[in-house]
């Protein structure tokens, strides 16, 4: 992790609440404009909410029943240097770029659009800089420049 300062939360099965939480206190600590802590929270809870929902088939099981649904591990990463703020997400899901796929057409009627993809989309909109990577985990790494203090 690069210099500046920077908060850690590992979450074995994570709700979207828990990690919203940890973002509201690094928000709050670093003091940042209610602007982007907003955009940082509504990406954030994309994200998640994604992970939760789709990205459980190859995560460990909480407990070893059959029948029960897997539960992601995931970790999250808020950094801040200087004007730059980046927030990472790490989960053991399935590898899955959501950049890969392109935007939505949402000029078309509701009726001829393929359905997904708008919450990578308003993801984008908000960030100045989102990429993933595959390691031996899904990383998604999300960056907002704060405005200089006039």
């Amino acid at each position: 992790m690069p210099a500046g300062r920077h908060t850690h939360i590992a979450i074995g099965a994570p709700t979207v609440g828990q990690v919203a939480d940890a973002l509201d206190a690094f928000c709050a600590a670093e003091r940042l404009p209610a602007d982007v802590a907003w955009r940082l929270r509504v990406a954030l809870d994309e994200i998640v909410a994604n992970i939760v929902a789709y990205g459980t088939h190859g995560a460990q099981p909480a407990e070893a029943r059959p029948g029960r649904p897997l539960e992601p591990a995931l970790d999250v990463w808020f950094h801040r240097e200087g004007t730059l703020v980046e927030v990472t997400v790490a989960d053991d899901g399935p590898a899955f770029d959501p950049l890969a796929r392109p935007d939505p057409v949402v000029t078309l009627p509701l009726d001829s659009r393929q359905p997904g993809g708008l919450g990578i989309a308003l993801v984008k909109a908000l960030m100045d800089e989102v990429r993933y990577e595959r390691t031996t985990r899904n990383v998604l790494t999300m960056r907002k420049r704060l405005e200089p203090a006039t």
